[in-house]
């Protein structure tokens, strides 16, 4: 097993040497000095250790996820513009992103990616690998192929933002004329072509080991392709043709989108080292453990790795982790009520409740609320009672009980030393958490996935970061098949593997609808940067998020009872997410329009 940590500290080592952190001269007169602290290009590209050491800052400088290469202000940003879970407080900038801000002619802000500077990079590379003399003709072929994964990455991550964008495969010249730099919009169809072509040439390259998955592998190229094409086949689908295909598809091509999407994750399927992660019988903690176990997990495809002693880590866990656990900037995800409701119970029985029953008045059995819901849910979000570190969560504000002295019901008040008459004490269940001063979560839920118990300090998680799994795989699988009539004969079975890993009840061919299809990703994929890009490319972000509020819960615990009373509030301080239909391709940007007049820009900015 390759040794991830040290890889990575020999890596930033090496980067540095490239860099130059250092000046050394060779001689003293100060007008003949020769600085020995530059790397010219002749030399990068004919060294395997410095060419590793480029690439590896290629892959580092990769926005994977939103916590790559971001501010921890910043991560959880996409989940919480689909909906999922809110994003820090009211006066940070990525809540302030996500509600009553109109995406403009100005560009996407944080949404934004144009990473042409890395793929100038990888194109650099690319050519002067395939110029070298000196190098491994294999090593030269793998390297290449790596750097076009990274490149395809790029460019998949901008064409689900602004449709058809250039297709760069060569380093422009800085003195190359106008027309040569001044590069127009490939369509859309294009792009995703230019995709699916790369990834199907570096898939008969790359390696078909599972054991480095911080690297472009064969199945990482198979993944991202079987996920690419599902984008596309969506777009034709549900899309609509703009500029004169330079947004869209003829809907007719969505039946190759899918099939492409269908034989990707076919040959994953059955020719993959990978299966669903089932190391833990209690199906709750198998859940968990699933983020967090790094010795041999059979479901990750491809991960973003995280090394605190090498240079990289993340602070998720500190700003994830419940108030009162080690913390002092905690509970910056907490979960809609929305949210919840998409977990089903394990009898089949709808999560989705009845809104009168938030009222305040009637008791919520926890047992059968939360103890009987979707394992996924119990394993992926903090709830009332839920356990961590070995202690219980609380998020209910106010307890309610009777006197013993004169029978009648009362409510604790907010003072921490209160205590319940002819109570031993005050039991920390029935401790009134609040607002954030307070250390409370201002929607009664928490996301629990990706926390890692195990994160000794505030910003030194090293915990990997999983990017694509098998369980996305198979949904990508059953959800092309679907649309395609079931030509296999196989969705359900392929469909179902997914929901008996997670204990929740087979569906037959007749009971996966459309709808079901959706939730299963949005349950199993929740907190992953998927739902809100599965929203966009069904085309139904409109009807889901624009000015459309979540709401939180507000737990009142019965001491006597054990039950629990559930008010139901607007979850955004009145603020609600806007995403009008033009925001299914984002501005380019007047700044971009204006550096390059052969860009056109989107409809309707």
């Amino acid at each position: 097993m390759i040794n991830t940590k040290d890889k990575l500290t020999n890596m930033k080592k090496l980067f540095f040497l490239i860099l130059g952190l250092g000046t050394i001269f060779s001689c003293e007169d100060p007008f003949e000095l020769t600085p020995t602290d530059i790397i010219s290009e002749n030399v990068v590209f004919e060294d395997e250790g410095l060419v590793n050491a480029y690439l590896h800052d290629l892959y580092n400088r990769t926005q994977f996820h939103m916590t790559s290469g971001g501010t921890n202000i910043n991560m959880g940003f996409i989940n919480s513009w689909g909906g999922e879970h809110r994003n820090f407080a009211p006066w940070q900038a990525a809540f302030g992103e996500v509600t009553n801000t109109p995406y403009d002619e100005n560009g996407a802000r944080l949404l934004d990616y144009w990473p042409y500077d890395n793929i100038r990079d990888i194109n650099v590379l690319i050519g002067n690998l395939g110029r070298s003399t000196t190098l491994d003709p294999e090593f030269v072929t793998q390297k290449s192929a790596e750097a076009r994964f990274i490149r395809a990455w790029e460019y998949f991550e901008m064409v689900k933002r602004f449709g058809g964008v250039p297709i760069v495969t060569e380093a422009l010249d800085i003195d190359a004329s106008e027309s040569e730099l001044f590069v127009s919009r490939n369509s859309e169809k294009e792009v995703y072509d230019f995709i699916g072509s790369e990834l199907d040439a570096i898939a008969a390259i790359l390696s078909e080991s599972a054991e480095e998955t911080g690297v472009a592998s064969k199945w990482a190229a198979l993944a991202l392709k079987s996920r690419a094409m599902l984008y596309a086949a969506s777009v034709a689908r549900f899309g609509t043709e703009q500029l004169n295909g330079l947004l869209g598809f003829p809907s007719g091509d969505a039946v190759g989108y899918y099939q492409q999407s269908m034989a990707a994750s076919r040959e994953i399927m059955d020719n993959g080292p990978f299966s669903l992660y089932q190391k833990n019988p209690d199906k709750v903690q198998n859940l968990i453990d699933l983020f967090l176990d790094e010795t041999g997990n059979p479901e990750a495809i491809f991960v973003e790795k995280y090394e605190f002693e090498a240079g990289k880590s993340h602070a998720f866990d500190i700003t994830g982790t419940p108030a009162g656990f080690g913390f002092a900037w905690n509970s910056n995800y907490p979960v809609y009520l929305e949210t919840m409701e998409k977990f089903d119970f394990i009898d089949g029985a709808s999560g989705k409740m009845d809104p009168a029953m938030y009222d305040g008045e009637t008791p919520f059995d926890p047992a059968r609320f939360f103890g009987e819901r979707d394992p996924r849910f119990r394993a992926w979000i903090f709830y009332p009672e839920s356990t961590f570190k070995g202690q219980p969560v609380y998020f209910h504000t106010s307890t309610q009980y009777t006197d013993p002295a004169d029978g009648t019901r009362k409510t604790t008040s907010k003072q921490s030393g209160f205590i319940i008459p002819g109570s031993d004490g005050f039991p920390g269940a029935c401790h009134p958490r609040h607002a954030y001063a307070g250390g409370n979560n201002p929607t009664g839920l928490l996301r629990r996935k990706h926390i890692n118990p195990a994160t000794p300090d505030a910003t030194a998680s090293s915990t990997d970061w999983i990017i694509i799994r098998l369980a996305e795989i198979l949904l990508n699988y059953a959800e092309a098949a679907f649309y395609l009539g079931d030509p296999n004969g196989d969705m359900a079975d392929v469909f179902n593997q997914v929901r008996d890993r997670a204990g929740m009840p087979s569906l037959s061919v007749e009971e996966i609808t459309e709808d079901k299809i959706r939730q299963e990703r949005q349950v199993e994929l929740a907190f992953e940067e998927h739902v809100f890009w599965d929203l966009r490319r069904w085309r139904i972000a409109v009807e889901e998020l624009d000015n459309k509020p979540r709401h939180k819960t507000t737990w009142i615990k019965d001491y006597d009872t054990g039950m629990y009373y559930l008010n139901m509030e607007h979850g955004d301080k009145g603020r609600v997410r806007l995403h009008p239909e033009r925001n299914y391709y984002y501005a380019l940007g007047l700044g971009r329009i204006a550096d390059n007049p052969n860009l056109v820009e989107n409809p309707g900015y």
